[in-house]
């Protein structure tokens, strides 16, 4: 790349798409259409525990995917939950980002959270990451300890799924 460290480079980013996030005037029905694909992705169909984000502003808004989830018999775990959950009991992680790559790649808040949660689910626990399509990005800076996901799926028609 271009030699700047790779830190900065992710700090860079993550400010751009928070700003671009921002600017998304039509969130909540880029929300639905999102959640209406993921409520069909196989994995979350046969899904019987599935641990997702309660959303903040600039996120794909989480609460009618949650009440979908619960409708439908599913046991829902937000990350916060005390005690917390068990990540082998978890069959679907849903994993929110500030810009993803369409191979499964993320960009999350800079934490560390997801990928070293991540690491612990079983090996078939699928894990989703979700975000507006113009957080789809060509390519981010990775390093080791990055945990690559299943699938990326955003409000746009293109998506592939698990």
């Amino acid at each position: 790349m271009d030699g700047t460290p790779i830190g900065d480079r992710k700090r860079a980013l993550r400010r751009e798409m928070r700003s671009l996030r921002r600017g998304l005037h039509d969130q909540e029905e880029r929300s639905r259409r999102l959640w209406a694909k993921v409520e069909h992705v196989p994995g979350v169909t046969a899904a019987h525990v599935v641990m997702v984000f309660d959303s903040v502003p600039g996120e794909p808004v989480t609460a009618p995917f949650i009440e979908w989830c619960r409708d439908q018999g599913k046991t829902v775990h937000l990350p916060e939950d005390e005690p917390p959950p068990d990540p082998l009991t978890i069959d679907v992680v849903i994993v929110p980002g500030t810009a993803f790559t369409r191979d499964g790649h993320r960009l999350g808040q800079g934490g560390g959270w997801y990928d070293r949660f991540l690491r612990t689910v079983r090996p078939d626990c699928v894990t989703i990451g979700v975000g507006f399509a113009p957080q789809i990005v060509a390519e981010l800076p990775l390093e080791p300890h990055d945990v690559r996901l299943h699938a990326i799926v955003t409000d746009d028609s293109g998506d592939e799924h698990p």
